[in-house]
């Protein structure tokens, strides 16, 4: 189990640097510092929750290669939508650098969405880890754990209509604002 946590910890960080990665060529490291922990509340979840992704698919990829193709797509997707949502983050400083009108307009408008993006990056991160759980669920890899007293079928519902509850209601209140 000690390699499926170093594998989660290498993702967590790893889509960090990433964030790090975008920002620092545009403003510079201090600024993309100070900007990581004004967003602190989004980026730690977002990094933490690819990491736990990484990590099961780790766990799952070495146990069962046969059902390996159902947590790969999770992975792929939900990990695609948590680098994006981070790259989204940070975006808008492009325009600092690229003054292409058409960057700008583009950066401008992640910029003015960008909790958005981060907030749906985190929320595709809780599903993501449902649908981990629910396939080690299904596989048997659960065992005794205090999880597999839950159905991670219906766990993984709620946590896709709680997170498209949220998400509707923060873009809501975005747009109106």
């Amino acid at each position: 189990m000690k390699s499926h946590f170093l594998v989660g910890s290498a993702a967590a960080i790893a889509l960090f640097l990433v964030y790090i990665g975008i920002v620092t060529p545009a403003q510079g490291l201090r600024h993309s510092l100070e900007q990581a922990a004004s967003q602190w509340y989004l980026i730690a979840p977002l990094s933490a929750g690819f990491g736990i992704q990484a990590g099961l698919f780790s766990y799952i990829r070495r146990s069962i290669k046969a059902r390996k193709a159902s947590a790969t797509a999770s992975v792929a997707a939900s990990g695609g939508i948590s680098g994006a949502s981070m790259v989204a983050c940070c975006a808008h400083h492009l325009s600092d650098v690229l003054p292409v009108l058409g960057i700008a307009g583009i950066a401008g408008l992640l910029a003015q969405y960008q909790s958005i993006f981060l907030l749906l990056g985190v929320l595709s991160n809780v599903v993501g880890v449902a649908v981990m759980l629910e396939v080690m669920q299904r596989t048997g890899l659960l065992g005794q754990h205090p999880l597999s007293r839950w159905n991670m079928t219906v766990v993984k519902k709620w946590a896709i209509a709680l997170g498209a509850v949220i998400l509707a209601m923060v873009s809501l209140a975005t747009f109106l604002l």
